[in-house]
């Protein structure tokens, strides 16, 4: 036996707590949808207007994390559009797209597996959108996930790009019958607050997916959590108890899953022969962070160094991050971190702030001091020195964009 063989063998747990741990994985696809009969039903009523001649301008679908938007809304219209030959469906996930012109371009390769150079702007991209379109069938449903990401950049307005996407000249021109389905977080006139120009371009239809309570989680996660664990590994008042913690803390699916696989390494590493009621409870937190994590990744690159702003004052006795900080004091930390040629003006800061209070990630409220007026304060929900900790991955991530520290 050499030293390794010695090493796996000592390393090896005595209690097995895993049978797939891979069924735990938030990123699987489940093979069936369940626990959402009603948004299905009414995403299905809306596709069928195509007997009639109609489909909706735009479907927003609107809902927390982890409840079963994507998942239902690729399913139901995919199985849809396999059984017609008058209708398409694409899918395009814009989470990665940091610019508008880019979303613009990733619709495009996903209609025509081609994109525009940057000289050509969108009016390139839509052009070449529309030419691809023309050779779909009569009807087009193109499902735009993670929207919430599309933000103003330097040289494009939201608005202008959804108003292109709904009413452009050459869609119009050309007669093509593109239905926009929006998938969110926010309600998106909230979340984006677009124009009285483009909500009167989009179609009233709303499908909510509210998070999951107790029974509906249970049922979602219940047959993955089971493949997941060894017969007696996670006790069933264990397993109640971890999906009520999760249904009242999030109503999200993905993080449940996320929790019990958290948990099972714990039990793990404790050396337990199962999971316990302990092994949740130390992993909510945990969970909480890693979801921080990944939406903190996931912000524009202004979002981002403005978030980064409130969380930059720091007391040089203790080393601790200053909350709360006052909207001057942000932007004197943003200057100091961008290049005066690229940063934002206070107006624009004060929006990027707005949004990141309809995001959840900071919290704002006015103080008075006497004399010296009222001061408006702002400090993150989170723990600050998360995005400190994410600067890294989100610079590496990032191609085109310079080191600012």
């Amino acid at each position: 036996m050499t030293d390794y063989d010695e090493l796996f063998a000592e390393t090896a747990p005595e209690h097995r707590i895993f049978a797939d741990k891979s069924a735990l994985d938030p990123l699987q696809t489940p093979e069936t949808v369940v626990a959402r009969d009603t948004q299905q039903r009414r995403l299905a009523s809306l596709l069928n207007g195509i007997e009639s001649g109609y489909l909706p301008a735009t479907v927003s679908i609107y809902g927390p994390p982890g409840t079963g938007k994507t998942l239902t809304t690729r399913r139901l219209t995919t199985e849809f559009a396999a059984r017609r030959d008058d209708l398409a469906t694409e899918y395009v996930n814009l989470k990665e797209c940091r610019t508008l012109f880019s979303a613009a371009n990733e619709i495009l390769l996903a209609v025509s597996g081609e994109t525009v150079q940057a000289h050509e702007g969108l009016d390139g991209a839509f052009e070449a959108l529309w030419d691809a379109l023309e050779a779909y069938p009569e009807w087009t449903v193109l499902i735009l996930d993670e929207i919430d990401h599309i933000a103003q950049d330097s040289n494009y307005d939201p608005n202008d790009f959804f108003y292109r996407l709904l009413r452009g000249e050459g869609k119009l021109s050309r007669d093509i019958q593109l239905s926009v389905w929006l998938l969110s977080n926010e309600l998106l006139d909230v979340d984006l607050r677009l124009d009285s120009r483009v909500q009167s371009a989009m179609s009233d239809e709303q499908v909510f997916f509210p998070p999951y309570g107790v029974a509906l989680l249970s049922e979602v996660v219940g047959p993955r959590v089971e493949e997941a664990f060894q017969d007696g590994a996670l006790p069933a008042d264990v397993r109640r108890y971890g999906v009520g913690k999760a249904a009242h803390r999030w109503g999200d699916a993905r993080k449940t899953l996320t929790l019990f696989r958290r948990a099972g390494e714990t039990a793990v590493e404790r050396e337990l022969s199962a999971v316990t009621r302990a092994c949740i409870d130390d992993n909510l937190e945990a969970t909480d962070h890693e979801a921080i994590r990944r939406k903190l990744l996931s912000l524009p690159v202004q979002h981002f160094f403005v978030l980064r702003a409130v969380t930059n004052r720091v007391d040089r006795r203790t080393g601790e991050t200053v909350q709360p900080v006052t909207t001057d004091q942000i932007a004197d930390s943003y200057g100091r971190m961008i290049p005066s040629n690229d940063h934002l003006g206070e107006r624009a800061i004060r929006s990027v702030l707005d949004d990141l209070e309809l995001m959840g990630f900071i919290e704002t409220w006015i103080e008075s001091r006497g004399r010296e007026g009222r001061v408006k304060q702002v400090e993150t929900t989170f723990e600050p020195t998360l995005i400190s900790a994410v600067t890294d991955e989100y610079i590496s991530q990032t191609p085109t964009l310079e080191r600012r520290q």
